[in-house]
C-alpha cells in the first residue's frame, strides 16, 4: 500500500501567490489546503489539529499576521511539531533571524522559485516525519516506565543524567515541565556534589567555555569515576516521589532555594528555583545539601462543561494600606500612583454593560510596597480579558516596574485574544526594558462568553482555579518562565471550560504566601479549601466570596496581595 500523499497548508492573502504555490506543489504530487490570512488558518488549524505536514506562511497579512500565527501555533501543543515554512517579500536578515528564533526554520522569498519551494517544502516534511518517527520509538520505550511502582536508578555523567531525566518525565504528569526540573537537580548532583564545583568556580568556568569540559575532566579523575548520583522513584496514588542523593560534601543550597532577583540573568545559580517553581510540587533538601526529596502531585486540569455560561461578577475594588506613619513619603505617593492603575468604577461599569459581567476584585499593598498589578482587556461583544502579574522584588523598583507593565499592555491589543502570543509579546518587550536581576510573573486568560471557556497563559503565576457549583476546585497550571528572563520563551495556552454556576477565582502569590490567623502560612491547599468552602455564597455577590479569604489573612502584609473572582450564573 503507497503511503498517503503530504499534505501542506497554504496560508497567504494574495489570490494569486496562493494559486501559484498551490499549483506548483499539486504538480509534485502534494495536498493542499489554502487560508486568506491567519485567523482562517487558525480555525483550519484548531479544527483539524492532526492533518497536515507542512504550513507555507506569509508573513504579512490582515487580521493576524504570519507571525502572530507562528506565535500561537507554536505555543499550541498539538500544533507545535508541524514545520513552518515562512515566505515573505521582505527576505531580510532581521525578519529571517526572527522567524528562525519564534520556530520558523525554513524560510522562502518572494517571487517564489518552483525549484527551491520544492526542494525546501521536501526537507521540511522528511524532517518532520524523521522527529515523529523518533517520538514514536521514544513512546514505545517509555510505555514501560509508565507501569513503574517504585525503583532505582544511579548515574555517573551528565549524559546518564540527561538520558534517565527524560525517561522518568515521560512516565509523569507534566513531563515537558518536570524533564527541566529533573534535569536541573541531576546537574546539581554531578557538579556540585559529586565534583565539587561551587558558584563561583563554576561562573569562572562558563565565562571562560571551559565549564563542560572541566566537568569531562573531573569525571575522568579516581573521584570522579568512583562517585555516583542514586535516584529513587515511587509512584503513589496522588503523585510521584523522587529522592536524589549524590556522594559528596553538600552544598549551601539555601542560598539558591528561591529565585534571587540579583542572579535572574546570571547564566547559572537559579536551576533550583526554578525546578522548584515550576516543575514540582514540593522540593526539600536535607541539612547538608546532598539529598533532595521532589514530589509531583498528580490530577487533572481539565473541568468538562456541557452548556456555555454567561458570566457574571460584582465591581469592588478593595484597596487597603499600611499606615502613612510607617512609610516614606515616595513609597506612599508611588503606592498612590500604583492604585491609580487599577480599573476604575467606571471601566467596570462599562464592562458590565457591554458585556453583561461584573468582577470583583481585592488589592492590598504591603508595608514595603510589592509589584503586584491587575486589570481588565476587554476585546468584542463577547469576550473579556483578564490579567494579574507580580514584580520581583519591592518598594519603588516594583512600583517603577508596574507602571512600565501598564503601558506594555496597552500596546499589545492586537493579540489581546490569544493569551499565549499575549505573553510572548509582553514578555519580549519587559527583557529590553528590565533593569538586570529584575523578572515578572503573569497570568493572562480570555473569559470567553460565547465558547464557554476561560483560555489563558501563565508565567510562574500561582494557577487559576475554578469551583464547580457542587463544591469541588479544579486547579489549572501556572508553569511558564518568567517573563523578563528570555526573549525567546514560548507559553502554552490552556483551557479551563466554565459551566454555570462556577467561579473563577485568580491571585498573587501573596495570598497562599500569608500567615493565616493561626499562625500557619495559608499555603496553596488553603486557599483551595478556602474556596470550596465559599460554595454557600454562591448566590450571593462575589464580594461575599472574597470575604472569607480576607479575613483569615494576619496583618501586616508581607508582599501585595491581589485576588479576582468571576462568578458564572
Amino acid at each position: 500500500m503507497s503511503a498517503a500523499p503530504a499534505r501542506a497548508l497554504v496560508v497567504d492573502d494574495e489570490r494569486m501567490n496562493r494559486e501559484v504555490i498551490v499549483a506548483n506543489l499539486r504538480a509534485a504530487g502534494f495536498e493542499t489546503v489554502t487560508a486568506e490570512d491567519g485567523v482562517q488558518a487558525w480555525g483550519i488549524l484548531n479544527a483539524h489539529p492532526n492533518s497536515f505536514d507542512v504550513i507555507l506562511l506569509d508573513r504579512r497579512m490582515p487580521r493576524m499576521n504570519g507571525m502572530e500565527l507562528l506565535t500561537r501555533l507554536k505555543a499550541d501543543e498539538r500544533l507545535n511539531h508541524i514545520p513552518v515554512i515562512m515566505q515573505t517579500a521582505y527576505a531580510e536578515t532581521e525578519d529571517i533571524s526572527e522567524g528562525i528564533t519564534a520556530g520558523a526554520y525554513y524560510y522562502l522569498a518572494k517571487p517564489l522559485d518552483r525549484r527551491l519551494l520544492l526542494s525546501v517544502t521536501e526537507a521540511a516534511i522528511a524532517d518532520h516525519q524523521r522527529r515523529l518517527r523518533l517520538q514514536d520509538d521514544l513512546d514505545k520505550r517509555t510505555t514501560a516506565m509508565r507501569l513503574l511502582d517504585r525503583g532505582r536508578f544511579r548515574f555517573r555523567t551528565l549524559d546518564e543524567g540527561h538520558t534517565l531525566a527524560v525517561a522518568l518525565a515521560r512516565a509523569c504528569p507534566q513531563a515537558r515541565h518536570l524533564v527541566a526540573g529533573l534535569s536541573e537537580l541531576f546537574t546539581n548532583a554531578v557538579e556540585h556534589g559529586n565534583l565539587g564545583i561551587d558558584f563561583d568556580e563554576k561562573a569562572e568556568l562558563v565565562a571562560a567555555k571551559r565549564w563542560r569540559q572541566e566537568i569531562e575532566a573531573r569525571l575522568d579523575t579516581p573521584r570522579g569515576r568512583g562517585r555516583w548520583v542514586d535516584v529513587q522513584v515511587d509512584r503513589q496514588a496522588d503523585g510521584v516521589r523522587f529522592v536524589i542523593r549524590d556522594q559528596g560534601d553538600g552544598f549551601n543550597w539555601r542560598a539558591f532555594d528561591r529565585i534571587s532577583p540579583e542572579r535572574a540573568f546570571a547564566p547559572h545559580g537559579r536551576g533550583i528555583a526554578l525546578a522548584r517553581r515550576l516543575a514540582f510540587t514540593s522540593v526539600e533538601f536535607n541539612d547538608a545539601g546532598n539529598e533532595v526529596t521532589c514530589w509531583v502531585a498528580s490530577g487533572g486540569n481539565d473541568a468538562q462543561a456541557e452548556t456555555p455560561p454567561s458570566v457574571t461578577c460584582t465591581e469592588a475594588a478593595v484597596i487597603s494600606e499600611a499606615p502613612p506613619e510607617t512609610v516614606s513619603e515616595e513609597i506612599q505617593l508611588a503606592r498612590t500612583m500604583q492604585m491609580e492603575l487599577l480599573p476604575s468604577a467606571q471601566s467596570l461599569a462599562e464592562i458590565e454593560r457591554r458585556l453583561g459581567v461584573r468582577l470583583s476584585a481585592h488589592f492590598e499593598t504591603s508595608s514595603t510596597l510589592g509589584g503586584d498589578l491587575w486589570g481588565l482587556q476587554p476585546i468584542d461583544d463577547g469576550r473579556l480579558g483578564l490579567w494579574l502579574a507580580d514584580f520581583s522584588g519591592h518598594g519603588l523598583t516594583a512600583a517603577l516596574n508596574t507602571f512600565r507593565l501598564h503601558s506594555l499592555v496597552a500596546n499589545c491589543t492586537p493579540v489581546a485574544d490569544m493569551p499565549a502570543a499575549f505573553l510572548a509579546e509582553v514578555n519580549r518587550r519587559l527583557v529590553g526594558l528590565l533593569p538586570l536581576g529584575q523578572y515578572a510573573t503573569m497570568l493572562y486568560g480570555v473569559v470567553d462568553l460565547v465558547a464557554g471557556s476561560f483560555r489563558y497563559a501563565a508565567a510562574a503565576m500561582p494557577p487559576p482555579l475554578l469551583r464547580r457549583p457542587d463544591g469541588q476546585v479544579v486547579r489549572g497550571d501556572g508553569a511558564g518562565l518568567p517573563l523578563g528572563v528570555s526573549a525567546h520563551a514560548v507559553y502554552a495556552e490552556r483551557n479551563i471550560p466554565l459551566c454555570p454556576g462556577a467561579l473563577l477565582f485568580m491571585a498573587s502569590d501573596g495570598l497562599a504566601d500569608s500567615m493565616a490567623l493561626d499562625g500557619n502560612r495559608l499555603g496553596a491547599a488553603g486557599v483551595e479549601s478556602l474556596l470550596e468552602a465559599s460554595a454557600r455564597n454562591l448566590g450571593k455577590d462575589t464580594d461575599a466570596v472574597l470575604a472569607p479569604f480576607l479575613a483569615q489573612i494576619q496583618r501586616p502584609l508581607r508582599d501585595d496581595l491581589t485576588a479576582l473572582c468571576c462568578a458564572c450564573p
